[in-house]
């Protein structure tokens, strides 16, 4: 695979992930590369620092598959970038239709995932799926406390939405716009606001390593009450995309 494909499907997976309803692990899995993404992610431990010692720089991009891993990262970052000083200004002159738009990728993407997994689903399934949508109704019925979150909240946000770039069916927008941070996040990356970034990109780094880690194992014995619960919370967050409900610049 040429670095112009990893390239334009990192442009492709940064686009699914800016915008609630568009999954970017959709994306790599549509695509043939979420193995590989996957296998990249697990391969960052602390036996890279022994690499490094024994085969130098060499030796860092082979073990990290960095002909893949580059050309990926560099086209999702570009895609954000992009799409978040777009987002913002849709934001602030439509946000009806902007809104509404999401309501409809949300709504779609529950459909997706709903007709992908009924024909497995067993009864206890579908009780994961109405928890999901508890879920989601308990979050999104919340009202923020402020349109400029606290400094700490962002970490944590940038671990839940980094993390969700593996999970074919979520994205991370999603999760953050169900938590009322997605119109705070997407102003920030417009006016490239170093501290709010610098702090959603740790807490992110340190959630992707660690889902990646967990994500074969989870997925492997309990994908069917996974995607169900999942399914359940994007349903779930269509009260939170709801768009003419007096929205405030927190998304509220």
């Amino acid at each position: 695979m040429s670095w112009f494909g990893i390239w334009v499907r990192g442009l492709a997976m940064g686009a699914a992930d800016a915008v609630p309803g568009v999954s970017g692990g959709t994306v790599a899995f549509l695509t043939g590369i979420y193995e590989r993404w996957l296998a990249v992610l697990t391969a960052i431990t602390p036996e890279l620092w022994t690499v490094f010692r024994s085969d130098g720089v060499r030796g860092l991009w082979l073990r990290l598959d960095g002909g893949f891993l580059f050309p990926l990262v560099v086209g999702i970052l570009m895609s954000l970038i992009t799409l978040a000083h777009w987002i913002k200004n849709w934001l602030d002159f439509f946000p009806d239709r902007v809104w509404g738009f999401f309501l409809g990728l949300v709504f779609a993407m529950g459909i997706a995932m709903l007709s992908d997994l009924r024909t497995s689903m067993r009864s206890k399934d579908w009780v994961w799926l109405v928890v999901g949508i508890l879920i989601a109704l308990a979050l999104g019925l919340q009202t923020p406390q402020s349109a400029s979150p606290a400094l700490w909240v962002w970490p944590l946000a940038g671990a839940m939405a980094l993390s969700a770039m593996l999970l074919p069916g979520i994205s991370g927008s999603f999760l953050l716009l169900l938590a009322g941070l997605y119109p705070a996040l997407i102003s920030a990356v417009s006016t490239l606001d170093i501290k709010i970034l610098g702090l959603f990109i740790g807490g992110g780094a340190v959630g992707i390593l660690a889902m990646a880690h967990v994500l074969k194992a989870l997925l492997a014995k309990y994908y069917i009450e996974a995607f169900s619960c999942l399914t359940g919370v994007v349903f779930g967050a269509l009260v939170r995309v709801w768009p003419w409900q007096g929205r405030g610049d927190d998304g509220s």
